[in-house]
Order: structure tokens, then C-alpha cells, then sequence
């Protein structure tokens, strides 16, 4: 997403007021002043889960991706028409799944998850997000991964990974061809008067490719740079006298 100023705004405050961090650890039913203005229903006082304004504005678009032909180098196209898969599994740091954020004891999510409410902005209960229990609830990774807020007005958070297990005709990745995107459109990005897209990159060891982080060490080190050299002047000078 970019330019979301309001949203990245939003997200700085609510650092403060992410939600509850004990609830996100187990605890459904636990509320405190994190959770404001979205702790609960007011008319019932059924707490939502999760709660917070980070939560309750949680990302929904949903995303298909279908190759549709290959180019070979010699100019050849061959029809392909095939979904590629994706995986929404290890997505998330490892030092938030499992540690900051747990599901309620016990395997039934749903009686776990009782006496609780799903978000305003939500569609569905947090024990519905996933099939596999293992990514559901409180451990769903595509909302770990958005309940980390974002450092900059333009940012990306990963959506999902292409397994090559889960795709075994791609040899190498993607092959060059034509690809059909299919979005279905939930997230509102008008109202912050920002924009969204979708990117497909590649992951290293470091991590996938952020301009921003780079202009910033640049821009930081040039003035620390112009600092140091006046600093350095000034003293050569005074040392003269």
C-alpha cells in the first residue's frame, strides 16, 4: 500500500492501542485499555476477539492468480490455464507465532472462543479465518502478519507464499507467459486516501526488497556525514587559535 498517511498514522497510535497483548496470548475473553474504542459490544459487553482498532481494520482483500500461457524463447506460446497455489503457512516471524500470539488451551476453538464477539469490520469469527487449526484464530498468520505495524506511510505486508511443492509444474518459479489476476475487492483503501497493489517478489535471507528502508539509511547517513565534516572544521579551526 501507499501513500496511506491516515492509515499510517493510525497505526502509530495505535501502537499504544494495538489490543490486548495477553489476549492475543490465549486469553479471548481478557480486555483492558489497549482494546479501545474497539473493546467490546456495547450493548451486550461481549468483548471482541481479537480486539483493538489494528484488528478491526484488518486487511480482506482476496487474491487468485491463474497462468494463463508460456513463452518459450523462440517465440512459442502454449496455452496453460492453470491456478497457481498458494500457501498462507509461514508467513509470520517465528518470534510471533506460538510466542506472542497463542490460541485458548484445549482443540475446540469454537467453545474456546465463547462469550466472545468478532470485530465490526469483520465477516466472520476468528475461529472461522483458517480449516487448519494449526493457522486458525489467534495463530492465523496473514493476521500476525497485519498486526504488525508497518514503519512508513508505503508499505507491504506479505499475503501469502508460491510453494514450488504446491505447484509441481514450475520448475523454476514462475515461467515467463501471461498471468490473470483476479481480485476480490473488500478492503475500502479510499477512505485513507491511499492506494494498494499487488506484488509478486522474491525473499532472501534479508528479507524482500524495500526502497524505503534504503532511501532512509541514505538519507540519514549523508547528514550524518555533512555533520561530522562541519563538526571536524569547526575544530580545526579552533585548534588554530
Amino acid at each position: 500500500m501507499s501513500r496511506s498517511y491516515r492509515m499510517w498514522r493510525k497505526q502509530w497510535y495505535q501502537r499504544r492501542v494495538r489490543g490486548s497483548d495477553k489476549q492475543l496470548r490465549g486469553y479471548p475473553l481478557y480486555r483492558d485499555s489497549n482494546c479501545e474504542p474497539f473493546e467490546g459490544e456495547r450493548e451486550t459487553d461481549t468483548p471482541f476477539a481479537p480486539c483493538g482498532l489494528i484488528a478491526n481494520s484488518m486487511f480482506n482483500d482476496s487474491f487468485s492468480l491463474e497462468w494463463v500461457s508460456q513463452t518459450y524463447q523462440d517465440g512459442t506460446v502454449v496455452e496453460k490455464n492453470k491456478m497457481i497455489n498458494f500457501t498462507r503457512e509461514g508467513i509470520a516471524w517465528p518470534s510471533d507465532h506460538g510466542i506472542k500470539f497463542r490460541n485458548p488451551a484445549g482443540t475446540d476453538l469454537v467453545a474456546a472462543f465463547n462469550g466472545t464477539a468478532k470485530p465490526p469490520n469483520w465477516s466472520k469469527q476468528v475461529y472461522e479465518l483458517d480449516p487448519n487449526p494449526s493457522n486458525n484464530a489467534f495463530l492465523h498468520e496473514p493476521f500476525i502478519v497485519w498486526m504488525r505495524v508497518a514503519a512508513f506511510p508505503t508499505f507491504r505486508k506479505l499475503y501469502a507464499r508460491i510453494n514450488m511443492d504446491l505447484n509441481p509444474e514450475l520448475d523454476n518459479g514462475l515461467e515467463k507467459g501471461k498471468y490473470r489476476l483476479t481480485i476480490n475487492y473488500n478492503y475500502p483503501v479510499l477512505y485513507y486516501g491511499s492506494r494498494k497493489f499487488f506484488v509478486l517478489s522474491t525473499t532472501s535471507i534479508f528479507g524482500s526488497k524495500n526502497l524505503m528502508i534504503g532511501i532512509v539509511y541514505l538519507v540519514v547517513g549523508a547528514i550524518l556525514l555533512i555533520l561530522a565534516t562541519t563538526f571536524a572544521c569547526i575544530v580545526k579551526k579552533d585548534l588554530r587559535f
